[in-house]
């Protein structure tokens, strides 16, 4: 009988919901997995897992323990780059971690580019324990366990294939994928941590809940730091709950002495939309063909790949092929060797 996957869960970001995480690591038991869950889960500092040493210090024993084979973070939310320095620290101190795979996704994207820049590890973009285990359908959890079980599977998102924002590739393109949660990404932008040479490089992005400004915003600061610069392409995964905020404004001139008033309460008065709201396709198309067209990459979307409504698992620090006719396909993963 091989030895079953023993998955260490730590929880790097946000406070961690116990029920969740209890229900998660049933559904990983059950499958047959070995699960140690550390204490520092259970920690809570304002809205964080715990200050910020603690959580430092869990990631970095779960990924000195020889008898863990993967990291799977509990939750995502927000403070892993606040990690990063103090990982650095504790390498220095004790030596580069051997190598294994961190699995997770959204803040956890600081972490993924982390561990394989600085530790040569591989990546796994997937839904997380104390998260959205009860939210994936059967066929992508079912990937998800596979892929971390060092199984080779068909592609996840089975026949289905990426539309194009741009013209598509004259052939097909290969290079390896990184990126992840766009926000977190552009957060490590004019960092000592910020991602460098993108030539030949595939970039994935997905995010939840910004408006379509915040994202164009995003990728200005990412494109003004070089981070465009010689990319094979841009894959687009789903960006949940992201939309257009269009403000209201008067409809009519108020009458004279009465300006500040009608300014000041305006949900009194009768008002308009400044401007049409401005739809997912029109938005990504703006913020991401344009720039794929000036920096001569194709963009393809419709990966089913991000914060829901599906979630199926990414292998990042990978290669992949990416065919004009919309395929995208893994061909080489560490992991899988």
């Amino acid at each position: 009988m091989p030895k079953p996957v023993t998955v260490g869960i730590i929880s790097p970001c946000s406070v961690t919901p116990q029920v969740e995480l209890a229900l998660g690591v049933d559904r990983l038991t059950g499958a047959g997995f070995d699960v140690r869950v550390h204490g520092q889960c259970a920690e809570q500092h304002l809205w964080f897992a715990g200050e910020d040493r603690s959580r430092a210090e869990a990631f970095f024993e779960y990924a000195q323990d020889p008898g863990v084979d993967v990291l799977w973070s509990a939750r995502g939310g927000s403070g892993a780059p606040r990690l990063l320095p103090i990982l650095d620290e504790l390498t220095a101190q004790h030596g580069k971690p051997a190598k294994k795979l961190l699995a997770g996704y959204s803040d956890v994207t600081a972490l993924h580019h982390y561990v394989h820049t600085r530790w040569g590890w591989e990546t796994l973009h997937a839904s997380m324990p104390a998260s959205d285990f009860y939210d994936i359908s059967e066929d992508h959890f079912k990937a998800t366990l596979d892929w971390v079980s060092k199984k080779r599977i068909e592609m996840p998102w089975g026949g289905s294939v990426l539309k194009f924002l741009t013209p598509p590739p004259d052939g097909p393109v290969r290079g390896t994928l990184v990126g992840g949660n766009l926000a977190v990404w552009n957060y490590l932008m004019g960092t000592p941590y910020q991602p460098k040479d993108m030539v030949g490089k595939f970039l994935f992005f997905e995010d939840l809940s910004e408006g379509y400004y915040r994202i164009d915003s995003m990728l200005s600061q990412i494109e003004q730091a070089g981070g465009l610069e010689g990319v094979a392409g841009v894959v687009l995964g789903e960006f949940s709950a992201c939309d257009d905020s269009v403000a209201k404004v008067l409809k009519s001139r108020p009458g004279t002495g009465q300006e500040r008033e009608a300014i000041k309460h305006k949900d009194k008065q009768e008002t308009v939309a400044l401007r049409a709201e401005v739809g997912e396709l029109d938005a990504l198309t703006e913020i991401f063909a344009r720039r794929g067209e000036k920096h001569g990459y194709p963009v393809g979307y419709k990966l089913p790949v991000g914060h829901g409504p599906t979630y199926a698992p990414l292998p990042l620090n990978a290669g992949y092929e990416l065919t004009p006719g919309g395929g995208f396909e893994l061909v080489q993963w560490g992991w899988l060797v």
